[in-house]
C-alpha cells in the first residue's frame, strides 16, 4: 500500500525529506483526504505564537481520515501544550522539546540541535573558557524578559552585586541595542551585530561568521567572571518541561547550574542522560510543586554557595560538567530524532 505523507508547513516538509521518510507528499488537505488505498500520514508542524484554534479544528478534522498524525511542537507555552492536552488521541503522537509529565511523549530535543551547531564544529569553549580557575564572582544570572519566577531570584540576588553579574530585560519594547549593562551584556569577541533595531534575543546574527540565534552565543567572557549559573528557564510550570538554549549554555560552559523550571525539569534533564549536581547541592527544589518554594529553596542553594570554598566545588563539580558537556556536544540529537521519526511511521504502515 502506498504512503502518503501530507505537511502543514515548510517546516514539517523539511523534516519529512532531512529524516527520509519515504511516500507521496502533499500539501493540499482536500487531496490528501481524497486519497483511497494509502497510508495517510499527516505531518503537522504546531504553529508558535499564533491562533491555534484552525490549527485544533484541522487536528480535529484528520483523526478519523488517516492513519496517523505526527504533531512537531518545538515551542512548549500554556497556548501549545493546552492544545496537545485538549487533542490527545491514540492517533497523535507527540514530538516535543522537552518532556511533558502528564502525556505520552517523544523527545525531538530541536533547541539542543541548534544550539550546539557552531560549537560542535569549533574549539572555541575549549580555547577560551576558564571553567576550572577560581572567579571573581559567584552567579551569572541572565534572566532575560520578566516572569514571575525570575522576579523572584532578581529581587533576591539583586542585593548581592558585588557576587553576582546580573541582566534583566524590564522593558521588552526597548531595542536591545539600547540596553544599558543591567539589562543586557554583549559577547566581547566574534559577534556582529545587525544594524537594525531589534527587540528579540532570538534575532540572527553573525558570531565568527557563522549564523546563529543572539541568544544561543555562549557567553564566555560572563562565564570566565563567574563560577556558578542560576538558569530560569523559559516557562515553570509543573505539567511540562520545556529545554531551550538557556539550559544548553552552561552545560557547553561545563558549569553548575541550578535551574529553574518547573517541577520535575532536573529530573527530565537526567532522563536525557545528564548529570545534575544533587550531593554538592541540595536539589530537592525539583521536587515542589510550588514556584515560590521552588524559588525559596533555590535561594537556600545560593546562599549555601556563597559560604563554600568555590575551588572545592569546582573540583566536585568537574567529573559532572565534563561528562554533560560530552553528551551534550557527541550526542547526535537530531539522528536520534530522525530515528524515532522513521519507527513511528514503519509501525503505523500496513
Amino acid at each position: 500500500m502506498d504512503i502518503a505523507l501530507y505537511h502543514n508547513s515548510e517546516v514539517a516538509k523539511w523534516h519529512i525529506n532531512q529524516c527520509q521518510i519515504s511516500g507521496n507528499q502533499y500539501s493540499d488537505l482536500d487531496k490528501f483526504l481524497s486519497l483511497q488505498n494509502a497510508n495517510k500520514f499527516a505531518i503537522m508542524h504546531t504553529p508558535a505564537f499564533s491562533d491555534l484554534s484552525k490549527f485544533e479544528s484541522g487536528i480535529d478534522s484528520l483523526k478519523n481520515k488517516c492513519d496517523l498524525i505526527i504533531l512537531l511542537t518545538s515551542e512548549l507555552h500554556q497556548d501549545t501544550i493546552g492544545l496537545i492536552e485538549r487533542t490527545h488521541d491514540p492517533k497523535i503522537i507527540n514530538f516535543v522539546c522537552g518532556a511533558l509529565n502528564n502525556i505520552q511523549y517523544k523527545a525531538w530535543m530541536d533547541w539542543f540541535v541548534t544550539s550546539t551547531h557552531f560549537y560542535r564544529n569549533n574549539k572555541i569553549l575549549e580555547h577560551k573558557l576558564t571553567p576550572w580557575v577560581p572567579k571573581p564572582r559567584l552567579f551569572d544570572i541572565l534572566l532575560g524578559q520578566p516572569k514571575e519566577h525570575r522576579s523572584l531570584i532578581y529581587n533576591f540576588a539583586k542585593d548581592f552585586e558585588d557576587l553576582i553579574i546580573m541582566t534583566y530585560f524590564k522593558n521588552h519594547h526597548t531595542p536591545i541595542k539600547d540596553l544599558d549593562e543591567k539589562n543586557w551584556i554583549w559577547e566581547s569577541e566574534g559577534l556582529e551585530i545587525p544594524e537594525h533595531d531589534f527587540n528579540f534575543t532570538v534575532t540572527p546574527v553573525k558570531y565568527y561568521g557563522q549564523s546563529m540565534s543572539l541568544s544561543q552565543v555562549v557567553p564566555i567572557n560572563i562565564y570566565n567572571q563567574t563560577a556558578y549559573s542560576i538558569v530560569c528557564e523559559t516557562n515553570f510550570e509543573n505539567h511540562y518541561s520545556f529545554f531551550t538554549e538557556k539550559t544548553v549554555k552552561p552545560i557547553l560552559g561545563r558549569r553548575l547550574f541550578l535551574l529553574f523550571g518547573g517541577k520535575y525539569q532536573l529530573r527530565n534533564l537526567r532522563r536525557l542522560g545528564f548529570k545534575t549536581f544533587d550531593g554538592i547541592v541540595d536539589e530537592g527544589y525539583d521536587l515542589v510543586d510550588s514556584t515560590t518554594d521552588r524559588a525559596d529553596l533555590i535561594i537556600e542553594q545560593m546562599k549555601y554557595l556563597m559560604q563554600q570554598d568555590q575551588q572545592k566545588i569546582l573540583d566536585q563539580v568537574k567529573p559532572i560538567a565534563e561528562y554533560n558537556y560530552k553528551l551534550m556536544i557527541e550526542t547526535d540529537w537530531y539522528g536520534d530524532f530522525a530515528r524515532e521519526f522513521q519507527s513511528v511511521v514503519l509501525d503505523h504502515t500496513s
